[in-house]
């Protein structure tokens, strides 16, 4: 009876924390209709979209196997169910959202648990709350990226490296890495830390760590074996990709000076940023392993020369627990409150704040306006990596280029573009986002068929994304 009055005294505090945090996240995950990168679309969600629907562009990638299928995969379940309930695209779009809501959880828990180490209850609630809180990790919730999904393991295995070191943590903590580095591969000194910290001087701890660790590099080894016809093809040719691309970058990346995630957090977060890592300092001395692995990260993406902020998410997701550790440690509450109230504001008042909360609503919004009129085939002559055909929109369409134009139903283009065939009405246009990444972008309008609408005649060719000249080797063709 004792230890259950124990395990109930401490559910409530972390159900608590659990519950701030999703009520941020959940209306977001709903009725947000923005994306944060263009990968979400190109590579996971509408590649998971191609699986349950049959339809959709293909982007190089899945034309050479440089990415694994376990993301779509795993997206595509609660698109499938969606789709068996007799729901549209996108409510299945919002089912994986919710879904990862829950899945971000493992954050607040880790947070929880660290807090509690540290200073019991309070630490907890406090820990565990600034988790919850803090806008980076609920902004990022609601979207399939391999990065924000990547830390959902990495941070629970960090955690479990500083509980005692018994079976079940080894397992789980082992697998998470595993999983961890079948998600996202340039994680992989991170995890070294941690999996050093985790399996110690122990003999057994490092078979059971590595052993876990090993089943889903395998399993996902494996799925390449099944999908492309080579184990771990996604594994080595990302290597070999990244490495091709990253010597001839002129026209594919911008290359970005080195202290550009420290100049952008500082943009992000104001004065949130000194303050943020001195608390998160000072709760590395409980968890060391979690600082240096957030360090390592910061420092190793920092070294590439393409650089993205959702790149250093598994950092941002270790640093702000560890930051709640040094928050719970402040011995007067005025304080502490004063302190997290200085924290939180920093990011809530960046004028970065609400851009991240619309981040290409306008094309979303183009395509949302199209999808309502059910085309069955999209001429696409203009897209970029932010004016992508959102194809998680639609049901039974199908997208193609413009040398489609003449029989598709429907066309998406420049304002100013000369090829729109006759018979087509303008019925929306829109602009890239006040604020968004990348140059000033033309009107980019979308067209539909103002006579009857034409019958596909023959195979069309799907829309095929950007193919870099170094991938061209890797093609692979159908037998």
């Amino acid at each position: 009876m004792i230890a259950a009055g124990r395990s109930l005294l401490h559910a409530r505090p972390l159900l608590v924390c659990c519950l701030l945090a999703l009520a941020l996240r959940l209306p977001l995950a709903i009725w947000g209709q923005n994306f944060i990168s263009p990968d979400e679309i190109a590579q996971y969600l509408g590649e998971a979209h191609r699986l349950v629907y049959g339809q959709g562009p293909v982007p190089w990638e899945y034309q050479v196997g440089l990415r694994s299928w376990l993301l779509p995969g795993l997206l595509a379940g609660p698109m499938e169910m969606a789709k068996l309930a007799g729901l549209s695209p996108y409510a299945g779009v919002v089912l994986v959202r919710v879904l990862l809501c829950f899945a971000s959880l493992s954050l607040v828990w880790s947070g929880f648990v660290w807090g509690r180490m540290a200073q019991g209850l309070r630490g907890g609630l406090i820990a565990g709350g600034l988790a919850a809180l803090w806008p980076d990790l609920w902004l990022m919730a609601p979207h399939p990226l391999e990065e924000v999904l990547a830390a959902y393991c990495l941070v629970p295995a960090a955690c479990l490296a500083c509980l005692p070191r018994t079976t079940s943590h080894l397992l789980i903590a082992g697998f998470l890495l595993g999983l961890s580095f079948a998600l996202r591969e340039p994680l992989a000194p991170a995890i070294a830390i941690i999996g050093i910290a985790l399996c110690g001087q122990s003999l057994n701890g490092w078979v059971l760590g590595l052993g876990a660790a090993s089943l889903p590099v395998f399993l996902v080894g494996g799925l390449d074996w099944l999908s492309w016809g080579q184990p771990f093809r996604s594994f080595w040719l990302n290597i070999a990709l990244n490495l091709a691309l990253g010597r001839s970058a002129s026209g594919l990346f911008t290359p970005s000076p080195p202290l550009l995630y420290i100049a952008g957090l500082g943009l992000d977060w104001l004065w949130a940023l000194p303050l943020l890592l001195w608390l998160a300092w000072r709760g590395a001395r409980l968890a060391p392993a979690a600082g240096l692995a957030a360090v390592a990260l910061i420092l190793e993406h920092s070294l590439i020369s393409h650089k993205e902020f959702r790149y250093i998410f598994p950092a941002i997701a270790l640093l702000v627990p560890l930051a709640g550790i040094g928050l719970a440690g402040l011995r007067r509450g005025y304080i502490s409150l004063f302190i997290a109230t200085l924290l939180l504001s920093g990011p809530l008042l960046s004028p970065f704040f609400g851009q991240s909360l619309s981040a290409e609503r306008h094309a979303f919004a183009l395509y949302e306006a199209l999808a309502a009129r059910h085309p069955r085939l999209i001429a696409v002559e203009y897209a970029d990596t932010h004016f992508m055909p959102l194809a998680p929109l639609f049901a039974a369409t199908a997208f193609t280029d413009a040398q489609g134009a003449a029989q598709a139903d429907a066309i998406v283009t420049a304002a100013s573009s000369t090829r729109v065939p006759s018979g087509f009405t303008r019925l929306l246009c829109v602009t890239r986002d006040p604020g968004a990444a990348g140059p000033t972008n033309p009107r980019i309008c979308a067209w539909t068929r103002t006579e009857t609408t034409l019958p596909v005649s023959g195979d069309v060719p799907p829309l095929q994304l950007a193919f870099p000249a170094a991938a061209q080797p890797f093609r692979i063709r159908p037998p």
